[in-house]
């Protein structure tokens, strides 16, 4: 299978502005030529686990080619807080990826990048799978590269060797919240005193709980409702799929207590995105496609046993084949010291030897169809399922546009606990995150 020509399968987003109104929105950016010395350029991404390809990305010759006498200091796995602060006291670094992009663009802290990218050979509209093209616009202008992982986000993948040990068939896995939910059952372990030895399906661990731009909202997906309507700039979430999911998704951790879970997530090595997985305490994970490298080259022999397939939807949708497109993106700080010349951090990582690097040692696709074309489909156990995935799913769906989308994992996260510690019910939990989510709206002067 051709990557790029499955890539090509894959929905098409609308812009937020027609494509010719994007130059005439675009302040001037004037491209200068780096100092003979060199400058220091800060480059934050997120993902902890990036600086394990750095040495080796920056060892490529199209590094010193493009980033020439300058210097970049990497920083990795620093919380939301952090890098917001620095914004807000006027010293962000000069470029960042796996941040809340949303949030950055609809407030004015950003460089537009229309004009280096008018310049640039690397960066170029054509060079992508669209619909990460255009989610880096915001009101048509373009503040975001696509750059570092960008494909598609979703599926349910298990343990094969605990799924067979547990009397389960990992030839049939389970497609909807029900089946899953008895799976779940039957692979969630504990001791003789109750404590917890093994859970089946966190739903809230990576790609089930994120609601970000780059990934998008799985509830909403899976239940089939659009959580957020940019046009409108409306809330859906006081509905019943809404609280249903909050109900279903939470019985899971009641079944295996919701302390057991924390007190889980507390040992060293068992953290979520794929921690717990790693060491054989989770069974199962909703996650993207970078899920079959990472195992292999951080635990190769629990990536021998790797299974993917569709992520779970409720038995009144049984048979839709739910999938979303997604992915990261290089920003610019226009209050930073150098963020023109970071912009060739933004062509580097997009480079054919880069994406490589990525994608051999951390599993990461890329949006670069270029690149794509490259990839073999079969390179890691499950990874195939993925590509296979842009002709067979049924139902697509793209990070919905809300500017604070940030505040809205935080309001989900501490709602859906309150549903599982049966402090309120799915309902209630609904109820509430609309109104959270209003009055917020309002508060940041988004209505």
């Amino acid at each position: 299978m051709g990557g790029v020509a499955l890539a090509s399968c894959a929905p098409q987003a609308t812009p937020t502005t027609a494509p010719a109104a994007e130059k005439e929105a675009e302040p001037q950016v004037e491209a200068q030529p780096a100092p003979a010395e060199g400058v220091t350029l800060e480059f934050w991404a997120g993902w902890g686990h990036f600086a394990r390809v750095w040495e080796d990305l920056q060892a490529l010759d199209e590094f010193e080619e493009l980033l020439g006498n300058n210097t970049v200091e990497l920083k990795t796995a620093f919380g939301a807080e952090v890098l917001l602060t620095a914004v807000a006291g006027g010293t962000p670094p000069d470029a960042a990826s796996n941040v809340a992009y949303l949030d950055y663009y609809a407030r004015g802290v950003l460089l537009p990048v229309g004009d280096l990218v008018s310049l640039s050979s690397i960066i170029r509209k054509e060079g992508f799978l669209e619909g990460n093209w255009e989610n880096g616009f915001w009101e048509g202008v373009q503040y975001g590269v696509p750059g570092i992982e960008g494909f598609v986000r979703y599926a349910l993948c298990y343990n094969g060797r605990l799924v067979e040990a547990a009397g389960l068939d990992p030839d049939e896995p389970p497609t909807t919240w029900e089946e899953c939910l008895e799976w779940h059952q039957k692979l969630t372990e504990f001791d003789s005193a109750g404590n917890l030895i093994r859970v089946g399906l966190d739903p809230y661990d990576a790609m089930g709980g994120s609601i970000d731009f780059a990934n998008g909202f799985f509830a909403s997906m899976s239940w089939g409702f659009d959580w957020f309507d940019e046009d409108a700039g409306s809330f859906n979430l006081a509905n019943d799929m809404m609280a249903e999911a909050f109900e279903v998704m939470g019985e899971f951790y009641r079944i295996a207590g919701p302390d057991n879970m924390a007190a889980m997530r507390q040992v060293d090595g068992q953290g979520m995105w794929g921690g717990s997985i790693n060491t054989e305490v989770q069974a199962m994970i909703i996650d993207g496609n970078w899920f079959p490298g990472l195992r292999a080259n951080e635990k190769p022999e629990v990536a021998e046993h790797v299974r993917v397939n569709w992520a779970p939807v409720p038995s009144a949708r049984k048979g839709a084949k739910v999938q979303g497109y997604g992915g990261h993106y290089i920003l610019l700080f226009s209050d930073a010291q150098h963020p023109v010349e970071a912009f060739k951090i933004a062509e580097f990582v997009n480079t054919a030897a880069a994406c490589e690097v990525i994608f051999t040692g951390l599993g990461f696709l890329p949006a670069s169809r270029p690149a794509l074309e490259k990839i073999d489909p079969t390179a890691y156990n499950g990874l195939e399922f993925f590509f296979r995935s842009l002709d067979e799913a049924t139902d697509w769906h793209t990070p919905a546009g809300c500017p604070m989308t940030a505040y809205v994992q935080t309001q989900y996260t501490e709602l859906r606990e309150a549903v599982y510690r049966d402090e309120m019910t799915g309902s209630q939990a609904a109820e509430e995150f609309q109104r959270r989510c209003e009055s917020e709206y309002k508060a940041a002067g988004f209505a």
